[in-house]
């Protein structure tokens, strides 16, 4: 995940979310961790039962809804991609190429 922050300009902060810890703190959930690049922080975000009507608009999102479904189908068909591409070229090499007096729309040899 990448976050901008404004305090340092246009910079980028590089953010791995499946390195962070999540936990329960009475009746908030908190992630915490350490942005490493280009600066070392540590950071915690606070989520309590008034987040959850945006934590719901953020996840019903059309895009984020992509997003998630795009990287399960990799992470459960990671073979189907490549053979899709194969069977593409396959065919193409198979088939015969039309030359223009056989489509009826191009001038024939003889002409």
């Amino acid at each position: 995940m990448k976050l901008w922050s404004r305090g340092l300009g246009k910079q980028e902060l590089k953010m791995d979310f499946m390195r962070y810890d999540i936990k329960r703190e009475g009746q908030e959930i908190v992630i915490s961790g350490r942005i490493t690049d280009p600066v070392n922080w540590d950071f915690w975000i606070r989520f309590d039962e008034d987040d959850v009507p945006g934590l719901v608009r953020v996840a019903k999102n059309p895009n984020i809804i992509r997003l998630v479904l795009g990287r399960w189908f990799k992470k459960i068909f990671p073979f189907r991609r490549g053979r899709v591409v194969e069977e593409v070229v396959e065919e193409a090499a198979e088939e015969p190429v039309a030359s223009a007096s056989e489509s009826g729309g191009g001038a024939s040899e003889s002409e």
